[in-house]
């Protein structure tokens, strides 16, 4: 009881009166920090990063970051994802160096009264470069193949050659650009393409088309050679039932002649016929009579030279 009174009568003293308020401030931080160390961890925050003007970001080490938050049970329950910014402001850094940059709660804008605990990863490094424009070609990529005995005669892209504008270091290795792959499987017939899309490639990041899809005309034919055939005999077709002796000068021709490759390998001179219609030289007994052919099927006439003849009746 002694002792008891003896306490009793010193906290009642100006000492006293120190030490309870001591007690009870310490009390009362570790109640405060209890309800407000309540503790969230916000993943995946998109990390922004500001560059001068006419620069862009080539490299960054991290794309998103995590954040923990400490706080009331009330000021992590309105934290969202998609309220907190997290930014890096690079507006001074005008060399394609890489630098390191250490994130801290000035990086991060969250709404609401949490508290930041750490950022994971703490720092990143990041590298920028000037922004340029670069006028390429472009590239018609294919797959599979076509059928046999086709091909491709002509190719004409719209517009021929795009703007491409991006890091300098990253354009000035591009030479052109690609189309989406165009399939020739099975095609026999031209193709008309609107608004292929280009394709950016591996490294391309960062990088704009202009326009980014072009008109594509693929104009399919079927493959095709030529042989030609010298000295070859022209024949007089006459009137029915008519006995007539016609001269033909010259009484010979060159005939050229196309079509697919097995046909044309395949062809001899005994295959064709050159005539000339002499049925109306009955009222007139001298013409020149353009020369005409007889080819099997799938041979086309290219032509005859000479293309025509002189024809005269004999007595």
């Amino acid at each position: 009881m002694k002792t008891l009174r003896k306490i009793l009568e010193f906290l009642g003293t100006r000492n006293g009166i120190r030490v309870v308020s001591v007690v009870a401030a310490v009390a009362a931080w570790y109640a405060i920090r209890a309800a407000t160390s309540n503790s969230t961890l916000v993943t995946d925050i998109p990390l922004a990063i500001q560059p001068p003007p006419d620069w862009s970001v080539v490299e960054c080490s991290a794309k998103t970051i995590d954040v923990a938050f400490l706080g009331t049970r009330d000021d992590l329950r309105y934290l969202n994802r998609d309220l907190i910014k997290a930014t890096v402001d690079a507006r001074d850094q005008q060399n394609n160096r890489t630098v390191t940059v250490t994130l801290g709660p000035a990086n991060v804008n969250a709404f609401g009264n949490a508290r930041i605990d750490f950022i994971r990863p703490a720092s990143i490094t990041l590298r920028l470069d000037r922004e340029i424009t670069k006028q390429v070609p472009v590239k018609v990529e294919t797959q599979n193949l076509l059928p046999d005995g086709y091909e491709i005669e002509k190719t004409v892209v719209t517009p021929a050659t795009v703007v491409l504008s991006g890091p300098a270091q990253i354009l000035d290795g591009v030479e052109s650009v690609s189309t989406a792959p165009v399939d020739l499987d099975g095609r026999i017939r031209s193709i008309n393409k609107r608004r292929l899309p280009l394709v950016a490639g591996e490294n391309f990041a960062g990088v704009k088309l202009d326009p980014p899809a072009i008109t594509l005309d693929l104009a399919i034919v079927e493959r095709s050679i030529s042989t030609r055939f010298p000295d070859m005999p022209i024949l007089p077709m006459l009137p029915p039932g008519r006995s007539l002796r016609i001269d033909l000068d010259p009484d010979v021709a060159t005939l050229t002649v196309k079509g697919r490759p097995e046909l044309i390998n395949a062809l001899a001179a005994e295959d064709v016929r050159l005539f000339v219609d002499a049925t109306g030289l009955a009222d007139a007994p001298a013409a020149s009579l353009p020369i005409r052919a007889v080819l099997p099927n799938g041979i086309t006439l290219v032509r005859t030279e000479p293309a025509a003849v002189d024809a005269r009746l004999k007595d």
